[in-house]
């Protein structure tokens, strides 16, 4: 008879051992890595593109939230707002230069004549005198006015006032990426010089003779900047143009002025038509331009995916997204957002700011309506979702890449009583051949509480780390200190 077996002898050793196989089935399956993902809002996801031309995916309701959705662990709520590129007038980077003059003058220091001198008349005859009076007495006689925009990469919008009728000449606006003339006045304005191909519109309260200009209702005009009719005029341009002015030059009479554009962003590719498509086409180098703010970018080529404008009652609320990409992979985001509010009331706290449970960050400031400077590093594993982030995902669809499903993002904000910035940078560990698998937010071997545990993540975090902590130091320093 053969001698009984362990398991067979010992009671104690059966249940120990039970227990034991039960103890490591309940860790394999309610570890953190094997738990369910919970239910994500239902914008979490991305819709393929949209196969109907001209169809914005921000459009389908599938994919946009409302703008009342809250945002996921590891978003910015600054990110939270509905876009729809078809606003958006201007690419990033448009430059708004702006003219401004109570009435034109004559060329060469020549003086206007008097209403009775255009007659010929010595003035013996009362009847002659009386005709001549009727017809040239109260006659608005329109003086032209010579504008010279001189070339520059950055796209322009001109805009262009007067009081007294004046009839503007643009010299040099199809060399020098003008995309569009407005003309503001309170007599009729006409306009010569441009191709049809730059779209002219006119404000003015008497009747515009310029065949070229379509008809706007409302009128603007100034030439000072301490009287009231310049912030009203000011406030005009943004609510037309979505810009905020780069230069404004203003004299009671002048025939010429001269508009400098910008060197500082480098602009290639660009579309001649206004409006950003699918792809807007532009590549930038150290820096880009976003509602006159200049915001220094990471080493690197970054093409401009995104461009919206969100509706604002304060100002101006610009959004962009730029992509970094190699080989067909895209390496990483900037996505950016800028407010202009011109009451100078500032802007609410910055709830991002307070977050807790992240990599690292800082807070320098959050006041309520005050001073703001903050940055944050943290994981996101549904980055798709809010508004501008899902047209982001759509235009790399669009070119053939794949939108990863985790990123590590470096979130810098500042903001004073007139402006505020926000741009996220999102690296992309699947470019470093980090794997991902798709998780929950508080399940991602990403997360604090167990990304040491997975030493090629956790390296990655460093980096990400000690770049943003020496980054928000660059961007302190270069945005918003005005």
């Amino acid at each position: 008879m053969s001698e009984k077996g362990l398991w067979e002898r010992s009671a104690a050793w059966r249940w120990m051992t039970v227990l034991t196989c039960l103890a490591t089935a309940a860790v394999g399956l309610l570890g953190p890595w094997n738990k369910k993902a919970p239910v994500l809002p239902s914008f979490a996801s991305y819709s393929p593109p949209n196969p109907t031309p001209g169809v914005s995916p921000s459009n389908n309701p599938n994919s946009t939230p409302s703008a009342t959705t809250p945002a996921l662990p590891g978003h910015d709520p600054v990110f939270d707002v509905l876009v729809s590129p078809e606003v958006a007038g201007f690419p990033p980077g448009t430059e708004l230069h702006i003219v401004g003059v109570y009435q034109g003058a004559l060329p060469n220091g020549q003086k206007e004549q008097p209403w009775w001198a255009k007659c010929g008349l010595g003035g013996s005859n009362p009847v002659d005198m009386a005709k001549c009076h009727q017809m040239y007495a109260g006659l608005r006689s329109e003086k032209t006015i010579t504008v010279t925009v001189s070339k520059s990469p950055a796209p322009k919008v001109i805009a262009v006032m007067a009081y007294e009728p004046v009839k503007w000449k643009i010299v040099g606006a199809d060399a020098s990426n003008v995309l569009k003339i407005i003309i503001g006045g309170y007599y009729g304005q006409d306009l010569e010089g441009i191709s049809t191909t730059i779209p002219a519109e006119v404000y003015s309260y008497e009747a515009s003779p310029c065949l070229i200009c379509s008809r706007q209702n409302g009128y603007f005009y100034a030439y000072q900047k301490d009287k009231p009719e310049y912030k009203q005029a000011i406030d005009k341009l943004r609510t037309i143009t979505g810009l905020s002015p780069t230069t404004f030059q203003g004299v009671r009479s002048t025939s010429h002025f001269s508009i400098q554009g910008s060197h500082q962003t480098v602009l290639q590719n660009r579309s001649r038509d206004t409006k950003l498509q699918s792809d807007s086409g532009q590549r930038f180098v150290d820096s880009i331009s976003i509602a006159n703010v200049t915001v220094p970018l990471p080493e690197g080529e970054w093409l401009g995916i995104a461009y919206a404008r969100n509706p604002s009652t304060r100002g101006s609320d610009e959004l962009a997204v730029l992509a970094r990409i190699e080989h067909e992979k895209l390496i990483e985001l900037v996505v950016l957002r800028a407010q202009f509010a011109s009451d100078g009331k500032g802007f609410p706290r910055h709830t991002a700011c307070d977050n807790t449970e992240t990599h690292a960050g800082k807070v320098i400031a959050n006041e309520v309506f005050g001073a703001q400077s903050c940055f944050w590093v943290s994981h996101d594993t549904a980055p798709w979702g809010q508004p501008i982030f899902n047209l982001a995902a759509n235009r790399l669809i669009s070119k053939n890449i794949v939108p990863p499903d985790v990123f590590v993002n470096s979130v810098f904000h500042k903001a004073n009583i007139n402006s505020a910035l926000t741009v996220a940078y999102l690296a992309n560990p699947d470019a470093k051949n980090i794997a991902s698998q798709k998780t929950a937010w508080n399940a991602s071997p990403w997360h604090p509480r167990y990304v040491e545990r997975f030493p090629d993540k956790a390296t990655f975090i460093r980096d990400r780390v000690q770049w943003a902590s020496s980054w928000f130091q660059i961007f302190n320093a270069s945005v918003l200190n005005d």
